[in-house]
């Protein structure tokens, strides 16, 4: 008899969602759902640090504008705690007069800058990159 042929599964990626945008945050949720991730939220850069100590993650989408601890801050602490994390950022910002300064910041880090709104295929494109490191 022969084998049934069974698909191939993909691997699960653990992604944290960083952003005060709780819509924003629960959109973003809800697609990269569907793009096999399962997927944690955080309103600013203290939760995320507090997930980060009870859960590994592959990669985090993160704001650059929050309160508490904005994306900057969270990303000079990762690099500190969380060291294999640091290259594994995609950080959003929806300031424009902060465009300039924000790029310059993620251009040392190495990591993928979106403006917001931004299309869900940028990033799609840009987790596919982050998760290839």
């Amino acid at each position: 008899m022969a084998e049934e042929q069974r698909p191939k599964q993909q691997i699960m990626k653990r992604l944290l969602v960083v952003d005060d945008d709780h819509d924003l945050v629960q959109l973003l949720a809800e697609v990269l759902t569907h793009e096999n991730c399962v997927v944690d939220t955080a309103r600013n850069g203290m939760e995320a640090l507090e997930q980060m100590q009870v859960a590994n993650y592959d990669a985090v989408i993160c704001d650059l504008l929050m309160s508490h601890m904005d994306g900057e801050d969270l990303h000079n602490e990762v690099i500190k705690e969380f060291p294999y994390l640091a290259d594994r950022f995609i950080f959003i910002t929806g300031q424009i007069e902060r465009r300039g300064g924000a790029s310059e910041f993620v251009d040392r880090t190495g990591n993928v800058l979106l403006f917001k709104p931004f299309d869900i295929e940028e990033l799609r494109v840009a987790l596919k990159d982050v998760l290839s490191r």
